[in-house]
């Protein structure tokens, strides 16, 4: 089975869901039953890849190659296990008469719906489909924000919805404009729209062409990533969406766009040097970084706070990319990782606390330690890799980056990078003393622990965390190391 059954399955999976009955006992283990299908689906297909492997689909439109492997990974594992909680915190959202199960059943249909334009979004070789993966993926999810149809979330949706359209509309128009500049490059024009003949042919793409191309791109596929400073729909789409689907959004939709991006990057990078898209990425990155740093010290929210995070370490990527190097891009790529496992625990504690405190507000916590111990240290291992603690996933990539701009002689970067963390390590641990540590401030509505089957999708996140932190996996590395080779055109990886 190959790319085409695996997109194929997951809309059954959908339209399966779509017409199941409303009994919330058969719905959540069916939906569990799919996630794990697609899980080992898409796993064995990524093992494969890792090994050597070439899938494609549709004459070469769609491709999985070690670059899209990666973050094809990222749509299995953070997808299946946000999706597992999921069916714990909807039971919740249900016994507390927040929501019915005829939207719990909506909710699955849909999600399986947002897997398929991702899965799409990661295997695409066609540029103008890639386009419009993307795209769906914001019509696919703006429903999932939206599920409980209240005022804040349906508002928090629409405004999802118009600004990443309008932000893709530049990405757009940088694919319109490549396809036009390429065309007559090619012996067949319609392989000016596959990235791989793109690549194979950039020394003979035009220059200055490139170069709108790719500022184009960065705004549109930006903007969905989350860079400053067209990030404004994101704090809004992350706060007030369920956990679950802040888990998906943080933990892989970003990580999309982001895929998107450095395919026009290599491109890019490669057809003109790879000095001005480098610039256009530390610039990018670093204004990221600082600006959302400076937010992240006014939350108290503890979901907006969260979703700051999600901005800031889109600036992290961007800015590994910007520092550039083959060490820069498998940091950057290895970042993505380390990130979805991070933001998607981070969002699922955030469930947890909102069920026990029934606010996001972490002025209205503070016992979190003595009333859900293992809830809490959940949650400080998703603070602990977010700021970059040694030992957990994030910090790997954070020192590679500082590492590729130490050999490349970028000491202002490094400092720039220094400062930003710092600023965002101090902000994170005074949130999380304050909410674990501190007295209790509000009425606490569940005083006890989850039960450690509800837990479980929650301790799967944080051991993936400390094992890509602490150890070596041989089959995700060398996909890594294959995929940073892809991005900069080098004859020999890092490993």
């Amino acid at each position: 089975m190959g790319l085409y059954e695996l997109l194929a399955m997951q809309l059954i999976f959908a339209v399966i869901m779509f017409f199941m009955p409303k009994n919330l006992k058969f719905l959540s283990p069916l939906h569990i039953a799919f996630n794990t299908i697609n899980l080992v689906f898409i796993m064995c297909l990524v093992l494969q890849t890792a090994g050597g492997m070439k899938f494609s689909a549709f004459e070469n439109i769609l491709v999985l190659d070690a670059l899209g492997a990666v973050f094809l990974t990222l749509v299995g594992i953070t997808g299946f296990l946000a999706n597992t909680y999921a069916t714990t915190y909807l039971k919740w959202e249900y016994e507390a008469g927040h929501i019915n199960i005829g939207k719990i059943k909506n909710y699955y249909a849909l999600s399986y719906v947002f897997i398929f334009t991702m899965s799409l979004s990661c295997v695409c070789n066609n540029m103008a489909v890639l386009w419009a993966a993307v795209e769906a993926t914001t019509l696919a999810s703006a429903f999932l924000v939206a599920v409980s149809s209240d005022r804040k979330s349906t508002e928090s949706g629409y405004k999802y919805i118009v600004l990443c359209s309008i932000g893709l509309a530049f990405a757009l128009y940088a694919t319109v404009l490549l396809y036009s500049s390429s065309y007559s490059v090619m012996s067949v024009s319609s392989d000016a729209m596959y990235f791989d003949t793109l690549i194979a042919n950039a020394a003979n793409l035009n220059p200055d062409v490139l170069k709108l191309v790719f500022i184009f791109a960065l705004i549109g596929y930006g903007t969905k990533a989350g860079l400053v400073p067209t990030h404004t729909w994101l704090p809004d789409a992350h706060a007030q969406g369920p956990a679950p689907t802040s888990a998906m959004l943080s933990g892989i939709l970003l990580k999309c766009a982001m895929l998107a991006l450095i395919r026009f990057y290599a491109i890019a990078g490669q057809a003109i040097g790879f000095d001005f898209v480098e610039n256009a990425m530390i610039v990018s990155g670093g204004l990221t970084l600082f600006v959302s740093a400076f937010f992240l010290i006014r939350q108290h929210d503890v979901k907006r706070m969260f979703a700051y995070h999600s901005i800031a370490h889109m600036g992290v990527i961007a800015f590994a990319l910007g520092v550039g190097s083959i060490l820069g891009v498998f940091a950057a790529i290895f970042h993505c990782m380390a990130h979805s496992f991070t933001k998607a625990l981070a969002f699922c504690s955030t469930g947890n606390i909102a069920r026990i405190y029934g606010t996001k507000d972490m002025h209205k916590m503070g016992g979190m330690m003595y009333i859900a111990p293992l809830t809490t240290v959940l949650f400080g291992i998703s603070i602990c890799s977010l700021v970059g603690v040694p030992g957990f996933a994030i910090f790997v990539s954070e020192f590679w980056t500082f590492k590729a701009a130490a050999a490349t002689g970028q000491y202002l970067a490094i400092a720039v990078f220094f400062i930003t963390l710092t600023i965002i390590f101090i902000a994170d641990f005074s949130h999380f003393f304050m909410s674990s540590f501190g007295p209790v401030v509000g009425k606490v509505h569940y005083n006890k622990e989850m039960k450690l089957s509800e837990n479980l999708p929650l301790i799967a996140l944080a051991t993936l965390i400390v094992a890509f932190g602490v150890y070596h996996f041989d089959w995700f590395m060398t996909l890594v190391d294959n995929a940073a080779m892809i991005v900069t055109g080098a004859q020999k990886g890092i490993l």
